[in-house]
């Protein structure tokens, strides 16, 4: 009994002793920072800080990577307006033309994003689009455009955005980074399984 109590104890000192290394693999694990590259179109998906996303949108676009935004999202946070009708607005203070700017505005999930944006790539015949998320999302995010993507020509590259919230290195010193980080893993098992 006595070996059996030492050997718990030393895994669980070894666990703890190592946490940092384990949780800051799964931080980074979830993050998808592909380099841009010259695009027909960058799609900045809502949710999260919808600031930030758009900021990192903007600066791909002033920075020549693709002559067209596609701002994707069909929550409502006020009656009127959509999360894409918002984005678009951020976007306009930014100083991007209002005539660059398509609007995807009835997606309510990661999956109807890439569903309705495909529809889009299809109708003006886009063959590359930078993808635009929080960092903590990116790889669902990825995951689940390539697949809906499969079978098109279209090339999908993921740039993450900052959240202020998540840390990869450190998520799991905040509330906010816990959750966002605990939160994709389950929703990530679904995407797998689901499709």
């Amino acid at each position: 009994m006595k070996k059996i109590l030492l050997a718990v104890a030393i895994i669980i000192l070894v666990i703890y002793i190592t946490s940092n290394y384990w949780l800051t693999a799964y931080g980074n694990y979830l993050v998808v920072d592909e380099s841009p590259v010259k695009s027909d179109a960058i799609v900045v998906l809502s949710g999260g800080e919808n600031v930030l996303r758009v900021s990192r949108a903007v600066e791909l676009f002033n920075g020549g990577y693709a002559p067209r935004l596609i701002m994707s999202g069909g929550g409502k946070l006020t009656s009127k307006l959509t999360d894409a009708d918002l984005m678009t607005l951020e976007a306009v203070d930014l100083g991007i033309p209002k005539t660059a700017i398509l609007k995807e505005n009835m997606s309510r999930s990661t999956y109807q994003n890439a569903y309705y944006v495909r529809n889009i790539a299809i109708k003006y015949k886009l063959k590359s689009l930078l993808l635009v998320t929080s960092n903590y999302h990116t790889r669902r995010t990825s995951y689940i455009f390539n697949k809906v993507f499969e079978g098109t020509e279209v090339k999908i590259t993921t740039v993450s955005a900052l959240d202020s919230e998540f840390q990869p290195n450190f998520w799991w010193n905040s509330h906010e980074g816990q959750q966002k980080a605990l939160t994709e893993l389950p929703n990530l098992i679904i995407y797998w399984i689901k499709y």
